[in-house]
């Protein structure tokens, strides 16, 4: 980012769930820290070419049937593995299985999913963050617009605590590469709640409810997985391709 860019004027919108009327933005950074959007970054970061969401389980099943073998089904529901479907939504199951020898994957997940694609019909950029990719899918929203909307996917419309805090990282994110920036009451809440957690973003995750259910199915690799900050440079965006909504990858 150059200097100038630098001394824009930045505007910060937060939503809380997909369930709030969304507000006009330019780009959306959608978070589902545990674990849909952390999945997609390290689906890409491994080879993976492409991901189409979609946002029931029996909808994912028939276009697997459509595309064929080539396309991976992954997916989870309650955070557990589907029935019948080739993988779950661990980003962790990628140290063992190569997504670069397919076309791609159908993802269906609890919450995640749905998020991407309700920020999709706002006609506004969407770009997947997480802790891992946070301060380059800041810059990339920063090249694509001046007011930056952040939505968190939530839990069956509910707010919770990791979601909230990966976007008081990304509000951090943002202030700190701008000069001046204006913050609505939803960036407000979420930078305090950050602040109050004294910016450790494990630990506060640590305190939610999906994480006590992960520790619960055994699955706390994952968690600590889904925490570290900074370590990826992949930033999977929403294109539409074969008239269908897909997530692709700057990288």
């Amino acid at each position: 980012m150059s200097c100038k860019e630098g001394f824009k004027h930045r505007v910060i919108k937060v939503a809380l769930t997909p369930g709030e009327n969304l507000p006009k933005v330019d780009v959306w950074l959608v978070v589902d820290l545990l674990r849909a959007s952390t999945t997609a970054i390290a689906f890409f970061e491994n080879g993976g070419k492409k991901i189409f969401p979609v946002a029931d389980v029996e909808e994912a099943r028939q276009l697997k049937k459509l595309l064929g073998d080539s396309w991976i089904l992954m997916g989870e529901r309650g955070a557990l593995p589907i029935d019948g479907f080739d993988l779950g939504n661990s980003p962790m199951v990628f140290e063992r299985f190569n997504p670069s020898e397919k076309d791609g994957a159908i993802m269906t997940t609890s919450n995640g999913t749905k998020a991407w694609l309700e920020a999709s019909l706002t006609g506004s950029w969407v770009l997947v963050a997480a802790a891992r990719n946070a301060s380059c899918a800041v810059r990339k929203a920063l090249a694509l617009g001046d007011t930056i909307g952040i939505l968190c996917a939530g839990k069956e419309g509910k707010v919770v605590l990791d979601d909230c805090l990966c976007a008081g990282l990304l509000v951090e994110e943002i202030s700190r590469s701008v000069k001046k920036v204006d913050l609505d009451d939803g960036a407000k809440v979420i930078l305090g709640l950050w602040e109050f957690y004294e910016k450790n973003l494990e630990r506060g995750v640590y305190m939610s409810e999906s994480a006590e259910l992960l520790i619960k199915l055994g699955m706390e690799e994952d968690l600590k997985y889904c925490c570290r900050v900074n370590c990826s440079s992949v930033v999977p965006f929403f294109s539409v391709l074969d008239g269908r909504a897909c997530l692709l990858c700057y990288n």
